[in-house]
């Protein structure tokens, strides 16, 4: 009853600051749900302490993921890791950590690492650390707990160049089974300038070029050995990119340009678009960047969903409380992204169909019988959309009953 609660105002609420509370008690929920003593919800403690219970996850994602099987066979078949921050300044939060990004500016932040479904994007496991160390041995203990747990083996990684390191290149080589694409990072050790000047005098020349997105790219591919281990260097110019943020440079910084030398002139007209994927994966420049692209769009389906869900772990102190706020959020992206997906032919947010089908009152008239109002034409068809059909009169316990409620 809590879970459901907590599921129907997480993602119905359309990103009101309504309190969980107030929202059950104004729907059609609070005649089902009334075992739920609805004042604990404004800080349920009790409800976050047993999501948090390891069993919970587990129970969950084995009976999410037997049931998304049922509808694809596939489902879970090919997964790849992928990671997002979740940073925030909650004082006691025991999975923070401050993470350096380069040499400019620090965070606080938690690690939320997703083990998705490669054709849908939906998560079938997941894991939170402190900040941003994601090292071999922590996605090892991963991929081996999804094995482990769901019977779900993963065979790719997709990185950012933060957790691309030695040890996952010695792991992750050409002729390894498992596959990779990770983004080369910018610090010694990795020939991530100097596979520029290899390739400088090609970069403009059509044979390389392609679009993807709306942008023109050059692209390459080399095998190179890195770490004793051989692996492919795809080495790419977003030309868009580079012009227009060498365009704005030399607006900002025309004598600190003047007074550089040509090779360094040189690399500042490409520097802004210029990056390197890692990968083991045999292919070509303009289709492994569309596996990159298609992987890392799920970035932004979970950016939306912590704006819109608030995937934070707000006012929660301790290991169990943050777990529990953390399965709670996912549980909802889920039923988010599954929703957007039904809907999706339809050309509605959805925002505009839970606005709109959230103003129906409902009236009990103590016998166990609610009284629906009747919809106009436009709430109707909203209601059609989401295959559902809006009945006079609603029976609590037949109801309740059918969703598999207690008597």
């Amino acid at each position: 009853g809590r879970l459901l609660c907590h599921v129907l105002h997480g993602v119905v609420r359309d990103g009101s600051r309504i309190s969980c509370e107030n929202f059950i008690l104004r729907s059609f929920a609070s005649y089902l749900l009334r075992e739920v003593p609805f004042a604990s919800l404004r800080s349920d403690t009790r409800f976050y302490t047993m999501m948090g219970a390891d069993k919970v996850k587990v129970s969950f994602f084995k009976t999410f993921v037997a049931s998304m099987q049922k509808r694809d066979p596939d489902f879970g078949k090919g997964c790849y890791v992928d990671s997002t921050p979740l940073p925030n300044d909650i004082d006691g939060n025991p999975f923070n950590a401050l993470c350096c990004h380069g040499v400019a500016s620090s965070e606080v932040m938690t690690r939320l690492i997703l083990v998705l479904d490669e054709r849908s994007g939906l998560p079938v496991w997941y894991d939170i650390i402190p900040g941003n160390v994601l090292d071999i041995n922590t996605v090892m203990l991963i991929v081996n707990d999804v094995a482990d747990t769901l019977g779900i083996e993963i065979d790719s990684l997709v990185l950012d160049a933060g957790y691309v390191s030695k040890e996952l290149v010695q792991t992750f080589h050409i002729g390894t089974e498992k596959t990779i694409i990770g983004r080369m990072p910018a610090r010694k050790g990795y020939p991530y300038k100097t596979l520029y000047w290899n390739v400088k005098e090609l970069i403009g020349k059509g044979k390389y070029a392609f679009v993807r997105k709306h942008h023109a790219y050059f692209g390459i591919r080399k095998r190179i050995d890195l770490f004793e281990q051989e692996i492919y260097a795809y080495v790419y110019v977003d030309q868009y990119n580079a012009l227009k943020r060498f365009s704005d440079y030399l607006v900002e910084h025309e004598d600190e340009f003047q007074l550089l030398k040509t090779k360094d002139k040189d690399w500042m007209t490409v520097k802004h678009g210029y990056f390197v994927l890692l990968s083991n994966i045999d292919t070509t420049p303009a289709e492994l960047l569309t596996e990159y692209f298609g992987r890392t769009d799920i970035e932004v389906v979970f950016k939306t969903s912590k704006e819109y869900l608030d995937l934070l772990p707000l006012s929660k102190w301790t290991d169990i409380t943050v777990r529990g706020k953390i399965l709670h959020d996912i549980i909802n992206t889920i039923a988010l992204l599954l929703f957007r997906k039904t809907m999706k032919p339809s050309g509605l947010s959805t925002s505009e169909i839970f606005g709109r089908c959230q103003s129906l009152m409902c009236s009990n008239n103590r016998r166990g019988i609610v009284t629906v109002e009747t919809p106009n034409k436009q709430v109707k068809q909203y209601y059609k959309l989401s295959g559902v059909n809006i009945p006079a009169h609603v029976k609590v316990e037949a109801y309740r009953k059918s969703i598999g409620l207690k008597m």
